[in-house]
């Protein structure tokens, strides 16, 4: 029952996301795709204790910089990853051929993340002085939409830079997606999914109307 609170969240939103495309995605991509959000949730780890290690013996816990703890381990680091999996593997697959798989391959590289992610927190539940139940029940109505959600964005801005050559969009998206991690982390959790899931709601509908312009 732990294993499958663990891992059925993000599977669930993979599968709605991925139903939302009129033209779906090859399903080897989508599942390479959700590996390789797996894969950089590694390196993810490393390089947030290393950040967190180093921003911790740098800089005073009461200086103004501490936003800095809260905004690289975990979004600046996460977000980054996230993003490289859309810019050097989905976005050079034949399949990538319209905006619509901006954001179902960025919100299933971002869920194949938050899979593997939910492992830590569920099964070292009482570090956090809490049950497994209850940490799995948090992170699957707030954290896994929060990093889907980002996955979102991420994939939409890449899109719209790549379709519509705005070299801009290409920026815009990391920016967007590491300030609602921050927020996120910072401590406004329900506020920042409601705000996220209303965004990717407008973001969906407006590419699903283009979507139903072609035949």
């Amino acid at each position: 029952m732990q294993f499958l609170a663990t891992i059925i969240p993000a599977i669930v939103l993979v599968y709605i996301f991925y139903t939302f495309d009129k033209f779906p995605e090859p399903k080897k991509y989508i599942i390479i795709t959700f590996i390789l959000g797996i894969i950089v949730a590694f390196p993810a780890g490393y390089l947030n204790v290393f950040a967190e290690n180093y921003l911790n013996e740098t800089i005073d816990n009461k200086s103004p910089y501490l936003f800095l703890k809260t905004l690289i381990p975990g979004p600046v680091i996460e977000e980054l990853l996230k993003y490289f999996i859309l810019v050097f593997y989905c976005l050079r697959l034949s399949a990538f051929d319209e905006p619509m798989d901006g954001l179902v391959y960025g919100s299933t590289a971002a869920l194949g993340f938050a899979m593997i992610e939910n492992f830590q927190y569920v099964y070292n539940a009482s570090d956090f002085n809490s049950s497994w139940q209850d940490v799995a029940w948090v992170r699957a109505f707030l954290t896994i939409p929060m990093h889907g959600s980002t996955g979102v964005i991420l994939g939409f801005f890449l899109s719209y830079y790549y379709f519509y050559k705005k070299q801009i969009f290409f920026y815009i998206g990391p920016l967007i997606a590491i300030l609602i991690h921050f927020l996120y982390n910072f401590g406004y959790f329900e506020i920042m999914v409601i705000i996220s899931l209303i965004i990717i709601f407008f973001m969906f509908r407006h590419l699903r109307k283009k979507q139903n312009f072609i035949n």
